[in-house]
């Protein structure tokens, strides 16, 4: 008997185990090195890193309820908006398919827009709020970041604003 059929064997019961414990996923059950030992899995690329796509996340690092606007260009043309309403530290964000074109907190096609309002309140939409001045900067593959790389926009307080907040972006390349 073969080491894969063995493998495949004790995977089995393994398996057998978990769906009969209320688990229904082997990727959450087992590290994937173990399931591509297997051969029972094919390879899956991780982010950022070699993955076809970007990470882009919206960090909030001040100490009031921030609601963000991310825009992005897909290689389509395609604009694309992901709005977030973060508690203070808190983050968000998504994982987009290559190619992105163009990356920006605010509006990809007009960069005067706001990207992001501090709530006064609690945090809810009837709060009075504080308009960040825009970031005003518009990312581009290829010249800002790369296809596997991460993109964070956070806001922090500035003492240089009239807002009293800015907008600061972080790239982390992948090392192509």
């Amino acid at each position: 008997m073969s080491n894969r059929n063995i493998a495949g064997g004790v995977l089995a019961v393994l398996l057998l185990g978990a769906v009969t414990s209320g688990c229904t996923g082997i990727q959450g059950l087992f590290s994937e090195d173990f399931l591509n030992a297997t051969g029972l899995v094919q390879r899956s690329a991780t982010i950022p890193g070699t993955a076809p796509a970007v990470l882009i996340t919206m960090e909030n690092r001040t100490s009031r309820v921030v609601t963000m606007n991310l825009s992005y260009r897909l290689g389509s043309d395609t604009v694309e908006s992901f709005f977030a309403t973060m508690p203070p530290g808190d983050s968000s964000g998504q994982v987009v398919n290559c190619p992105v074109t163009e990356i920006t907190l605010g509006d990809v096609s007009n960069l005067n827009e706001i990207g992001a309002i501090v709530r006064l309140g609690g945090g809810t939409e009837n709060d009075p709020f504080i308009e960040v001045e825009p970031f005003g900067v518009l990312l581009r593959n290829t010249a800002n970041y790369n296809c596997g790389d991460s993109v964070t926009f956070t806001v922090t307080p500035s003492g240089d604003t009239a807002s009293g907040y800015r907008i600061v972006a972080f790239i982390q390349r992948t090392g192509d």
